[in-house]
């Protein structure tokens, strides 16, 4: 990313009528609300904020990651912005990653902000399978200390907490190796995924609707015949649920790109990656009454 963010006031133009009838543009700062603008383009980025939001930037986005890594080596994967420039983030390589079965999986920090308080100084744990590219994002394990600082006055001590919550990156890479590794020694037929995954879907519903019938269905496809999934493990039901919100939950790709990284895609494997092994039995006999109904 090569531009940054600076603040500028705001005017807002009131008409001064003369005394002959013209009229004169009178331009008047707001005396409290402030906006970002971008340093290449001079254009706005997210919305106008009071006294109280103490906006971030770039340049303060790239020295929490430079202080938070410290001597341990790193590579920047990937980085960039969304939503016009709204969301910026950074995912970071240090380790070579794990293996499950024949799986191979490769982890990550990534690093969020915003600049429309969409969410706040965020470090999450990102994990890839190489088989087939399916991705899934959870919070850092790091006790009760969360990976986060929010956008206030305070955002340097806040930011303090950001790095303790790297440094647990660790724990959390190994913690995710033993759920995996779990679920690929726990057979599961494609009845009992077919049931998980409608019972995960209808969480939130009333009832079975057809539409979910359709989304289920596919998983349960994709749980005997996804990319790397053999259907006999719940770590196929895991990737075949995955493989679905990264590649085939919405319409467009673009869209799909998005949604399956920053939207409502990331927040549904998120979900199930954070309450996978508590919550199977549940949402598996739930799906099994819907589907015998």
């Amino acid at each position: 990313m090569d531009w940054d963010v600076i603040e500028s006031p705001i005017f807002y133009n009131r008409p001064v009528e003369g005394p002959f009838g013209e009229v004169t543009p009178q331009y008047l700062e707001d005396p409290e609300y402030k906006r970002l603008i971008a340093t290449d383009d001079g254009k706005p980025v997210g919305p106008p904020y009071a006294p109280s939001y103490t906006p971030s930037s770039v340049a303060k986005f790239w020295e929490v990651i430079n202080k938070g890594m410290g001597d341990t080596p790193y590579k920047i994967v990937s980085a960039g912005s969304v939503d016009d420039r709204c969301k910026i983030f950074a995912s970071i390589q240090t380790t070579e990653g794990f293996m499950v079965g024949d799986r191979e999986f490769k982890d990550y920090v990534t690093i969020l902000d915003s600049f429309d308080k969409s969410c706040s100084l965020t470090a999450l744990y990102s994990n890839v399978c190489v088989v087939c590219a399916n991705t899934f994002a959870s919070a850092l394990q790091s006790g009760k200390v969360v990976g986060k600082a929010k956008h206030t006055l305070m955002l340097d001590v806040n930011i303090q907490r950001l790095i303790d919550a790297i440094d647990s990156f660790v724990g959390t890479s190994a913690y995710f190796k033993q759920l995996l590794q779990r679920a690929h020694e726990t057979p599961c037929t494609r009845d009992e995924a077919h049931a998980w995954f409608t019972g995960l879907e209808c969480r939130n519903a009333e009832h079975l609707t057809n539409g979910i019938r359709q989304k289920t269905a596919r998983m349960a496809e994709l749980f005997s015949g996804g990319r790397g999934n053999e259907g006999l493990t719940r770590l196929d039901a895991f990737s075949g649920l995955t493989e679905f919100y990264t590649r085939e939950s919405s319409r467009s790709s673009d869209n799909q790109s998005y949604s399956s990284e920053f939207g409502t895609a990331a927040q549904t494997k998120r979900f199930v990656v954070d309450n996978f092994e508590k919550t199977w039995d549940k949402f598996r006999k739930e799906g099994e009454a819907l589907l015998s109904a």
